[in-house]
């Protein structure tokens, strides 16, 4: 956006090609407010709807900061623009879907690794200058704080590039940096990772040297159900009525609870499976749940099983027979104990109200066969609760809540996500908001005034 206003726009990438980012390799759910596709189905939404939305899904138990209304305002005010411009490059959309913490269908499925390519396409074909396998290290700044550039590494030379208006920091998630990562919740970088190798976290670095203050190093979590060797998606069938256990068979936390970092700080308790070299869970489903499961998978709806999916799937006609198989001796005495709170309507273990989030409905009693079992492998793929908080204006704030950078650093993506999600992540909003606030900071930085 900022070469099509008419600035000059240098690009610092760490890698040979987008496509190796972590939008490019992430699921593609993608949350727009008003799209043509919500309209289609008849579906009512608007910007108000979506911040209420945001603002209540944010909010957690503990004094931690949520998300900030300003920035949620802006991502919803700005988003039908930013998916209008993406289906004049060509981007297509599904039709919307529900997911935990939305109150209407406003999420679809985006082909991330296409969308990237075109909009790295179109930057390029309005002046933008990509500097590929030049990777950012730190910011210039002048005795006042404000920044003046960048210093990028090009092999074993280091560049200065001069920002006559601003910088946009877009570095995204700092997941590789085990340092950092294990300041957060000590053992998590242990966890394989699942994200773009640019992940290595010096956008955040650069603006902790420069006081933004960091929060919700308590909420970082991995998700589960990853294998990228094989294609197989993240494990979002609680909302299908699973039970999740450890690898003896065992619950261990309210599978309603899907976001919460809770499942993380258990299962690194454990150990790691002794067969797999990992952190894993099973999740386990009857027949009705999983055959639902697979027709939503089919039909790329939400992210339920698909077919190459199903290969990996362990089944079997009893309880006992599947707790053999998959080698978790107290799943029977695990299941019976759900099955007889579930018929009581309460769950005396860990409190399960949801199947994953409201809008799923109840939990119930997993009683008809066969039995299915979906091995969920841990895998640390990014951080959106764990971000800097950020204004109206997309500056990095510091414990004060004052922008840091002299007005000339604005940033996007998951160094400011905290400020739409606040404790929990809304889903869609990451790729959303990428796009959308990249939009409006690239807006934004080319109407700054030029300095010399």
């Amino acid at each position: 956006m900022a070469a099509r206003e008419g600035a000059s726009v240098i690009v610092l990438e760490s890698q040979s090609g987008t496509s190796f980012s972590s939008t490019a390799v992430c699921k593609g759910n993608y949350c727009v407010i008003g799209s043509d596709e919500q309209k289609a189905a008849g579906i009512e939404d608007d910007v108000e709807l979506f911040v209420q939305d945001a603002l209540a899904y944010g909010v957690d138990d503990d004094a931690l900061p949520g998300n900030k209304e300003e920035v949620i305002r802006l991502y919803a005010e700005n988003s039908r623009e930013c998916y209008d411009l993406l289906k004049e490059l060509g981007v297509e959309f599904s039709a919307p879907y529900m997911m935990a913490g939305h109150s209407v269908f406003r999420v679809h499925r985006v082909d991330n690794a296409d969308m990237q390519s075109r909009l790295t396409a179109a930057a390029q074909e309005a002046g933008a200058n990509f500097l590929f396998n030049t990777e950012f290290e730190e910011l210039i700044v002048d005795a006042t704080g404000t920044v003046l550039g960048a210093f990028a590494s090009d092999g074993d030379k280091t560049i200065a590039v001069k920002a006559k208006r601003g910088v946009a920091l877009t570095t995204g998630s700092f997941v590789r940096n085990s340092a950092l990562v294990d300041d957060c919740l000590p053992g998590l970088s242990k966890v394989e990772l699942s994200t773009g190798a640019g992940a290595t976290g010096k956008g955040h670095i650069a603006a902790l040297n420069m006081g933004g203050q960091l929060y919700g190093r308590s909420k970082l979590y991995a998700t589960e159900g990853m294998y990228p060797e094989s294609g197989h998606g993240d494990c979002e069938i609680p909302q299908y009525g699973a039970i999740a256990v450890d690898m003896n068979g065992m619950r261990y936390i309210d599978e309603g609870s899907y976001w919460s970092n809770m499942r993380t700080r258990t299962l690194i308790s454990k150990g790691t499976h002794p067969e797999f070299g990992c952190f894993m869970s099973w999740y386990v489903i009857d027949r009705p749940d999983y055959d639902a499961a697979r027709e939503a998978g089919d039909n790329n709806a939400t992210t339920g099983i698909n077919e190459e999916e199903a290969k990996m799937v362990v089944s079997a006609d009893t309880i006992e027979e599947l707790a053999e198989k998959i080698n978790a001796p107290y799943l029977p005495a695990t299941m019976a104990k759900y099955n007889e709170d579930m018929a009581a309507g309460k769950d005396t273990q860990f409190g399960r109200t949801s199947n994953n989030g409201e809008e799923t409905g109840e939990p119930y009693a997993l009683t008809t066969p066969p039995y299915y079992a979906w091995d969920s492998k841990m895998m640390l793929e990014y951080a959106p609760t764990t971000t800097f908080l950020a204004n109206g204006e997309c500056q990095i704030l510091n414990q004060y809540d004052e922008p840091i950078g002299g007005g000339r650093l604005l940033a996007c993506g998951e160094l400011i996500h905290r400020s739409i999600v606040g404790n929990h992540y809304l889903v869609g909003t990451s790729i959303g908001s990428c796009t959308t606030l990249g939009m409006v900071i690239g807006r934004k930085l080319a109407q700054m005034d030029a300095w010399e």
